[in-house]
């Protein structure tokens, strides 16, 4: 029976992290809405999206949030203990990271232009 879920690994510009809880990863660029009328479905609209990574790093004391702040055009690499791997290119941290000082996770998500499904 092959793993499906459990173990990953975080790369940020080849430098590995220490992932926490779960992580998440989206890597679709355009999202569909639907719309309907008063006679039922009409169609869709199909937007531009940007594809994210997020979940919990665990700071073991060499975290730094200023240089993940700081980062642009990183490259991020997600790999799954399924066998895929997801590569997401010009990386930036979005929104604000929060850090849990009673767990040590810091709560990041990064986002960028491309993020490669590999299996």
């Amino acid at each position: 029976m092959k793993a499906i879920g459990g173990t990953a690994y975080l790369k940020i510009n080849g430098d590995q992290k220490t992932l926490a809880g779960s992580w998440s990863v989206s890597p679709t660029t355009t999202v569909k809405t639907g719309v309907t009328g008063l006679s039922g479905v009409a169609g869709y609209t199909d937007a531009a999206r940007v594809p994210y990574m997020e979940g919990s790093l665990i700071d073991t004391g060499s975290l730094s949030v200023k240089e993940l702040e700081a980062l642009r055009d990183a490259t991020i690499t997600l790999e799954l203990i399924n066998g895929k791997t997801y590569v997401g290119r010009e990386m930036f941290l979005a929104g604000e990271p929060s850090h849990d000082a009673a767990t040590g996770e810091v709560s990041v998500r990064f986002e960028g232009a491309d993020i490669t499904e590999m299996s």
